[in-house]
């Protein structure tokens, strides 16, 4: 026994090294780590750089600069997601700032900048330089974006981080046990961000079964065991005080009945006198009298002072509609979507554009401008947008009424129409072209889905005291071959007149088409065997879009175009209304 018991005794301590070892092991695979993340490395930041935190997100790719004492956030965070109305000129190396009345220009690395106010100019200086270039890039100070900008900004040190909100809305929130470490992953083994404070509150991202993503106030993304969070409660972010600008509008005390007026020669303007005594109810026409000679700037004019002052002897305001059209070798003018970028995407040039502007328009005593800007590219959307707030200065400057032509929100939605609906007067709905000249399916111009539609899309940004939707007096003439093919040749665009002429012609009685509010009619050519359809833009069309637009009280009507209307009774119905 005495030699057994040394044994028993060894085979017992090794069996307790092993336990306690097996022990320490176990322990330390589920023990939470408590080291700390070095965050600065981690995220590979340079002494003099910051990593951005926005509305709970971290800005991957991108990152904030010190330099001579001051943060400077990139161009492209600044112009694309905190303030849309500071406006960067690659072509001429300008930071541009917009408001009511005023242009404000900033050449990157100077301390002084340019004021430009539609009477003159004057120098301005901030006591820092506005833009800086760090590493061939762009960067605006923090400072300056804070001042002119809705926005809630802050700044933390060790490691560096810079905090931004834009976004003010409901969220969901939990507040956090003191005991609660914020990882970098979701994880006991994942390293620290740093610690909770005692019932500090955390914005909700996700929630897992065990594990939250959560944001801090300082600026960390990070993730925390449920068992140290409490239930989710939704609390409303208030937005930071801030003074809007305001920008004044022109708005009228009486519905806008507006026809537009296409005149192709200076001649062509001596058809006044048959439009006014053919319509009635006309508060407002739209000759086509602008467009571009050039892509340097040059606004070429068809105007004459005579029909301006017939129109205004007759009660009837003038606002003359500018187009993007340019000169082509045929002697035509087009639209043309890579000419009107070349010219709105240099500063001086829309300059030069609204200088001539501003002269034909007070010269004539003109009363307003009607911008019919078609085929804008979505690169170029940008470079339009900021032509439009430069002009509504000079508009508002001289009392000009700023009108802006857009096709439905479906078709053009990167037009920022929001924006649009602040800095002009009135914002025109092209309610038509819902199936195209190109088009290789046959259908309407306009139907009432179609327009209604458009209409509740631009209600979303725009207030109705301002939107004014415009209505086609055309209809499409589509023809098709036996393989169902359309015949682009055959098809055409034609007046309310002509294009029941087709039908009654052919012994067709067009029918009402419940499904698209608009009569329609069909035959079979004797002489082609093409398939021929027409939805018909005729008095039963305009009594429908006419009722959309007094149900939705908005602000008035316009004409594509005066001419293709069947008579009388057109314009009897939309007077009607809107009364």
């Amino acid at each position: 026994m005495k030699k057994v018991l040394p044994i028993i005794i060894v085979i017992l301590l090794i069996i307790g090294v092993s336990g306690g070892i097996a022990w320490n092991i176990l322990a330390s695979r589920y023990k939470p780590t408590e080291d700390f993340m070095d965050y600065a490395s981690e995220m590979g930041l340079g002494d003099n750089e910051y990593v951005i935190t926005l509305n709970h997100e971290l800005v991957q790719e991108d990152r904030a600069v010190r330099i001579d004492g001051h943060v400077y956030l990139s161009m492209d965070l600044v112009t694309d997601s905190l303030n849309t109305r500071f406006y960067w000129d690659e072509n001429e190396q300008l930071f541009l700032f917009t408001t009511p009345t005023e242009l404000i220009l900033i050449s990157p690395d100077t301390q002084t900048y340019t004021v430009r106010t539609w009477n003159g100019s004057s120098d301005g200086d901030e006591g820092y330089m506005i833009v800086r270039t760090y590493d061939d890039r762009q960067y605006v100070a923090a400072e300056y974006v804070i001042s002119h900008t809705r926005i809630e900004y802050a700044e933390y040190t060790d490691p560096n981080r810079v905090v931004i909100e834009t976004k003010w809305s409901d969220e969901q929130v939990v507040r956090a046990d003191e005991d609660a470490a914020i990882r970098y992953k979701g994880g006991i083994k994942s390293e620290v961000l740093r610690n909770a404070s005692a019932d500090e509150q955390l914005i909700l991202i996700e929630a897992f079964d065990d594990w939250s993503n959560v944001a801090t106030e300082d600026g960390y993304i990070g993730w925390v065991e449920n068992k140290y969070l409490s239930d989710p409660q939704t609390v409303t972010m208030e937005a930071t005080d801030f003074d809007e600008p305001e920008y004044t509008s022109i708005h009228k005390d009486y519905k806008i009945n507006m026809g537009w007026h296409q005149v192709m020669s200076e001649t062509a303007n001596s058809t006044l006198s048959n439009v006014l005594t053919s319509t009635s109810g006309i508060n407002t026409l739209s000759p086509t009298w602008f467009s571009f000679a050039d892509t340097d700037g040059t606004v070429k004019s068809i105007a004459t002072q005579d029909y301006v002052d017939t129109c205004h002897a007759q009660g009837i305001e003038v606002w003359a509609l500018f187009s993007n059209e340019f000169p082509a070798d045929d002697g035509e003018k087009y639209f043309n979507t890579a000419k009107t970028d070349e010219v709105l995407g240099y500063t001086s040039k829309r300059t030069l554009v609204i200088s001539q502007m501003i002269d034909y328009v007070t010269g004539y005593h003109i009363d307003g401008i009607n911008i019919d800007f078609e085929a804008i590219s979505q690169e170029g959307a940008d470079d339009y947008i900021q032509f439009i707030r430069e002009l509504s200065i000079a508009c508002r400057a001289n009392d000009i009424v700023l009108s802006i032509d857009n096709y439905v929100p479906k078709y053009t939605y990167y037009y920022n129409r929001r924006e649009q609906g602040i800095v002009a007067d009135y914002v025109v709905i092209m309610g038509y072209d819902e199936t195209t000249a190109g088009s290789d399916t046959p259908g309407p111009v306009a139907s009432l889905g179609f327009v209604k539609e458009g209409i509740e899309d631009t209600l979303a940004v725009v207030d109705k005291s301002k939107i004014i939707n415009g209505i086609p007096f055309y209809s499409r003439v589509w023809a098709s071959n036996e393989a169902g093919e359309v015949v682009s040749s055959e098809s055409m665009a034609c007046g309310m007149t002509e294009a029941l002429g087709y039908l009654t012609n052919h012994g067709v009685t067009p029918q009402f088409m419940d499904d698209v509010g608009l009569n329609y009619g069909s035959y079979t050519s004797d002489i082609n065997g093409y398939f021929y359809e027409i939805w018909l833009q005729d008095a039963a069309a305009v009594t429908e879009e006419m009722k959309l637009i007094q149900e939705y009280d908005l602000a008035g009507v316009a004409e594509w175009k005066i001419g293709f209307e069947s008579g009388k009774e057109i314009w009897d119905i939309i007077e009607s209304y809107l009364k």
